[in-house]
């Protein structure tokens, strides 16, 4: 049995005593150059500082705002972590779909309209209206 080693192709050959040849090669496991390990730290001493500094900006800037896994998803994207629309934009399309079904109903015959927008206003503060009153009270005017 004969054995060849050849470290520039990292292998090894292995021969039988019979003549006939079984080469059976085992793949040596690469080693990292200095080099390669010196590339990898140049690059990561470059990235990580900037990593560092924008995760600090994010979670400073929004501190009172939002909890980090809600900005998180500020972030990403609303869809990407399961959320849906912002409450904003849920509150405003419920809004216009009350101004709609308002727009094809009759004013009811009892329903006592403000003089002026001041009056709208100081009643608006002093009784609590629901969206669907309040889209009659500004049909009505």
């Amino acid at each position: 049995m004969q054995l060849h080693f050849s470290p520039s192709m990292r292998s090894i050959t292995i021969l039988s005593s019979n003549g006939v040849s079984d080469l059976m090669k085992v793949k040596v496991a690469r080693q990292i150059s200095y080099r390669t390990l010196f590339h990898s730290i140049l690059i990561l001493a470059f990235l990580l500082p900037f990593v560092f500094i924008l995760t600090a900006v994010v979670t400073l800037e929004g501190v009172n705002k939002c909890s980090s896994f809600d900005c998180l998803g500020r972030r990403l994207g609303p869809r990407l972590l399961g959320r849906g629309d912002d409450t904003g934009q849920r509150l405003v399309r419920d809004f216009y779909k009350i101004l709609n079904q308002v727009n094809t109903e009759e004013i009811p015959a009892g329903l006592k309209l403000p003089g002026s927008f001041s009056q709208l206003v100081s009643e608006m503060k002093n009784i609590k209206y629901s969206a669907k009153e309040f889209a009659l009270i500004l049909k009505g005017m």
